[in-house]
């Protein structure tokens, strides 16, 4: 036999207030580190784009977050040479590793010479193709 019901409409519209209220009411669902979509997010912002071969600036490795997509594209490339009258050297290691070297080592030559990162490579990339 089936059950009947007595409950009115009145009652359905009750626990339907309820549950809206409970829902409300739950923890907003917090994105750690390893969630998918948090790593889905940090690959579209370009958290995790890195050179196809690693480029070193004055012996540090540099990264490839935030850079023009050239950029990114063009460094792994560059010739073995000195660039922008001299300041620069760009050299290649065995590991076909890229190393750019221009003086750093005190404040004023920082201060002569510091670069964007997009302007030096873009630069080099000229001068390596005009000559």
């Amino acid at each position: 036999m089936a059950r009947q019901t007595n409950e009115t409409p009145d009652t359905n519209d009750r626990i339907a207030a309820v549950l809206e209220q409970l829902a409300a009411n739950a923890p907003v669902q917090e994105l750690g580190y390893g969630h998918p979509k948090y790593q889905d997010r940090l690959r579209e912002e370009g958290f995790m784009t890195d050179f196809a071969t690693p480029v070193y600036q004055n012996g540090k490795q540099a990264q490839a977050r935030g850079l023009k997509p050239e950029t990114i594209e063009r460094a792994p490339k560059l010739r073995a040479g000195k660039y922008w009258g001299g300041k620069v050297e760009v050299a290649r290691d065995n590991k076909d590793r890229v190393h750019l070297l221009y003086k750093h080592a005190t404040v004023e030559d920082r201060m002569r010479f510091s670069p964007p990162f997009d302007e030096l490579i873009d630069r080099i990339w000229q001068e390596m193709h005009a000559a």
